[in-house]
């Protein structure tokens, strides 16, 4: 990019004429050239006091002025003037070099920032690549076409340095008064106690949360072990109960070789007797895991109730095996909840009471799971 390339992107980031100004407008407003003409004549040249002329060797400020006031700046335009010749440019669509507003605009950073600020919408890298006009290659008359360069207006120039004179006036008492190294000290003391106070309160918060992360990772840790847990002993009385239904199995089949060689007049006694043994059986068997669960309990949390309910499926699968795999038979071996609970389980060393519903929460639901009976339809 050569020098005079590079010297007209500056200026086209730093400064917008007024004819382009309303194409701008109309474009970014999504309105038409009228609104736009309305809304630069009725607001934005009615907030500036200069307007910029862009000449090939200089930025001069050019003083805005109504047609029936006498200006003591030069140069300068009135606003009427302002008004006629942009509307006549943007009927025809063109602007000549003659023109009286040819080069005159807006600084480009104010003009964009002044649309922001009524509420027009626009791209934020148009905001970004817009700059103040630079304070060079121009004459300046008094202080007043200094500040024009940057589209400022002597009021706001003059109310500035009068807030920093005041400014500087409250320093210099605050630095004079009596007593002024107490005064800092003061203060200075009072953020020191309020970070150590917020120290301290960030402080406190780390402890309790450190405290409730080793609680949660110590709950971790026992859930683990309890789990390990209650699947050993889980397998433990699956091996325990199906030991057993084997020895009842074996006793089963030597019950009915004894009965083969038995004479045919005394079958229907050994028939009852049978049916005896295998009620006797299935209470052995029910009073044997009671009494397994009732050592694997270490936490003491089952109940009479709790157990029971464990054993039920179990005494109807050995009903069920002990029947030859008849239900109707099987069912006559089977005893009710009543009787398994008063009879069965009678002198255990079961844990007394009723549990709570917290208590319920808490017992080992994995060695209380249930256990689906075999399919016999």
């Amino acid at each position: 990019m050569s020098f005079f390339e590079q010297q007209e992107q500056r200026m086209n980031k730093q400064f917008i004429s007024i004819l382009d100004s309303a194409y701008f407008v109309s474009e970014h407003g999504k309105g038409t050239l009228q609104q736009a003409f309305d809304l630069i004549v009725g607001s934005l040249l009615r907030q500036q006091t200069y307007l910029l002329l862009i000449t090939p060797t200089s930025v001069k400020a050019v003083y805005v002025c109504s047609s029936n006031e006498h200006s003591q700046y030069e140069p300068f335009i009135t606003f009427e003037s302002i008004a006629y010749e942009l509307k006549a440019c943007l009927d025809c669509g063109n602007i000549g070099i003659g023109n009286p507003i040819y080069k005159l605009g807006f600084a480009k950073k104010r003009f964009v920032e002044q649309l922001v600020n009524i509420g027009m919408q626009l791209d934020e890298q148009i905001i970004f690549n817009t700059e103040s006009p630079d304070i060079t290659h121009a004459e300046h008359d008094n202080d007043s076409d200094e500040l024009a360069f940057y589209q400022g207006l002597p009021k706001e120039y003059d109310t500035l340095r009068a807030e920093n004179e005041k400014i500087k006036a409250q320093y210099q008492e605050l630095f004079n008064k009596k007593g002024q190294p107490e005064a800092f000290y003061n203060i200075q003391k009072t953020l020191y106690e309020g970070d150590r106070q917020r120290l301290t309160e960030c402080k406190d918060k780390l402890d309790k949360l450190s405290i409730n992360n080793k609680y949660l990772e110590s709950e971790r840790d026992h859930y683990k072990r309890n789990f390990e847990s209650t699947k050993k002993s889980t397998a433990l009385i699956q091996q325990i109960a199906e030991k057993r239904i084997s020895e009842l199995e074996s006793q089963l089949a030597k019950a009915k070789t004894e009965l083969a060689a038995k004479p045919a007049d005394s079958i229907t006694q050994s028939n009852t007797d049978i049916y005896n043994i295998k009620k006797e059986a299935i209470k052995q068997f029910n009073r044997s895991l009671a009494a397994v669960l009732i050592e694997l309990d270490y936490k003491g949390k089952l109940r009479k109730g709790d157990i029971a309910n464990y054993i039920v499926p179990y005494m109807k699968e050995l009903a069920f095996v002990l029947a030859d795999e008849q239900q109707d038979k099987a069912n006559n071996l089977t005893v009710t909840y009543d009787t398994l609970y008063d009879n069965h389980l009678k002198n255990l060393g079961f844990k007394q009471g009723r549990q709570s519903d917290d208590e319920k929460q808490k017992v080992n639901i994995d060695l209380l799971f249930k256990k689906q009976l075999p399919i016999t339809e």
